[in-house]
């Protein structure tokens, strides 16, 4: 369990700052007595949740708490104006935020728990994704989702949100079972969401979400967008479906190398654009692929990618001294 607390007085005033496991609470107290009746309270309140919902859905996720008070594009406002001003006090430069733009400095305690939800800031600090987000803002780089995309599965909540949308369940329903009551709450999280559905990982995560549901009950592939980040792990996939499901054929396939082959052995190493074929740790073979998106008359596009593949799988068995390269292309017809 992470849990930070710290405690800044203001004039005769006391705010406590809670962390835990990505969910953070402000709170402000008048006297030591009454901070720390909230703090035991706060805490104890923190470690029944914590044990509940570990009791539920043991997880490895970082950050199992959800807070959002803002829409996305202000939380990368904040976020690059916070890592672009000078000072070495983050909280400061967050406050000067709010005093350029007219804001009241309450605004704090909603901004916040707001970026520790998504894992951007931790015990008064930027984490460094945060500060690399902020400087991709800044340079106005287009991989701003696929970052964000990085950082949000680090968040239970939001990568349970993205798996089932990567399965096809609608966003509003997606919001529902997140427990999300207040209307800008689930705005907020609404438009993050689909920016986060629109990064490379997201549609690598519907792919491959897509292939599996499909080699598991066959039926109709959902629509994809193959992403050329993670082909070779979606070929890799298939190829294990193979080993794993059509021994017999790829063993008829694999029957005039030069090795024998055990397929209950056989493991891979993906490289790149390739994956290194083992047998028992060593490597014996290439498996190349891609995949093809195309309508009926699938023929030529299938024969020009294979083409293309081969050059490539024989340089890399030459400078391996492997014995055999496979090839695969699934092919999905457009309906």
């Amino acid at each position: 369990m992470d849990l930070s607390i710290r405690v800044i007085q203001d004039g005769d005033e006391y705010q406590v700052i809670i962390e835990c496991d990505g969910s953070t609470r402000i709170e402000r107290a008048q006297s030591i007595d009454s901070l720390i009746n909230i703090v035991s309270n706060d805490i104890k309140e923190l470690l029944t949740m914590k044990e509940n919902t570990e009791a539920l859905k043991p997880s490895d996720c970082v950050l199992k708490g959800w807070y959002i008070r803002l829409p996305i594009t202000k939380i990368l406002d904040i976020l690059a104006y916070v890592v672009k001003e000078d000072g070495e006090n983050p909280t400061e430069r967050l406050l000067s935020y709010l005093d350029v733009h007219g804001l009241s400095r309450s605004n704090y305690r909603v901004i916040v728990p707001t970026l520790s939800a998504l894992g951007l800031w931790r015990q008064g600090e930027l984490t460094r994704e945060a500060e690399e987000l902020g400087k991709a803002i800044i340079n106005n780089n287009q991989d701003i989702p696929n970052q964000l995309f990085n950082i949000a599965i680090k968040n239970c909540i939001l990568r349970d949100a993205l798996e089932g949308l990567a399965n096809g369940a609608p966003i509003n329903e997606i919001t529902k079972s997140m427990g999300l009551t207040r209307r800008d709450e689930i705005n907020y999280t609404t438009n993050l969401l689909e920016m986060l559905m629109s990064s490379d990982g997201f549609k690598c995560l519907r792919l491959a979400k897509s292939i599996s549901n499909y080699l598991k009950s066959g039926g109709c592939l959902a629509e994809v967008e193959p992403v050329n980040a993670c082909i070779m792990d979606n070929v890799v996939t298939i190829f294990n479906y193979l080993i794993n499901n059509k021994g017999f054929h790829m063993v008829g396939l694999l029957s005039d190398i030069d090795v024998n082959v055990n397929l209950s052995l056989i493991t891979t190493q993906v490289n790149g654009d390739h994956a290194i074929i083992m047998q028992s740790n060593k490597p014996v073979g290439v498996l190349v692929g891609d995949i093809v998106v195309t309508n009926n008359n699938y023929a030529p596009k299938a024969r020009e990618t294979v083409d293309r593949l081969e050059p490539m799988t024989a340089k890399i068995m030459r400078s391996n001294n492997l014995s055999f390269s496979m090839v695969v292309v699934p092919i999905i017809i457009k309906g």
